[in-house]
């Protein structure tokens, strides 16, 4: 299990909720590794830290999280285009909570459509609590690891080959 965030108010939040969310899930008996991210100011890792209970590991950042990503039981994470393209590629479970503040869309309509497909459970930010995080981890727990998503994760690939034809 790992959950995963970019850093800042708003990854501590979602972080702590995961936390807190844990001993509602049947997956509390697991270990849980919290990623804070990079960017995470030193309080939001010394709280969350303070926050965490006995099979919660909390980190900043791994090299490997790829491959943590292939072999976890479920991933919670903001709904940012790279964590979710790398965890459609990894075929992992996942409850994502899409950033919505401002006048941000971005994350939301990606987590929505990809919710719809049944790729991925997503809770809204505005809601979000540790009861709705648990219950959207026993839906996604429930369900057998994500088949092939049907989504092109290639995009590098193909933005070569639309420069190449528009540039030709």
């Amino acid at each position: 299990m790992r959950s995963r965030a970019r850093g800042g108010a708003v990854g501590r939040r979602l972080l702590e909720t995961a936390i807190r969310a844990r001993p509602l899930t049947r997956l509390r008996g697991l270990t849980w590794r919290v990623l804070a991210g990079m960017n995470a100011a030193e309080s939001d890792l010394k709280a969350l830290l303070e926050t965490s209970q006995d099979g919660i590991i909390v980190e900043r950042s791994r090299n490997d999280f790829t491959t943590l990503l292939r072999n976890c039981e479920l991933s919670i994470s903001q709904a940012g285009y790279n964590t979710v393209m790398e965890t459609l590629q990894a075929r992992a479970r996942a409850v994502v909570v899409p950033f919505s503040q401002g006048s941000e869309t971005e994350q939301g309509s990606r987590a929505r459509l990809l919710a719809e497909r049944g790729l991925i459970e997503a809770v809204d930010e505005e809601t979000l609590s540790p009861e709705r995080l648990a219950a959207a981890v026993e839906r996604a727990a429930a369900r057998a690891r994500p088949a092939a998503p049907g989504v092109d994760l290639d995009g590098a690939r193909r933005t070569a080959e639309l420069i190449r034809q528009w540039t030709a």
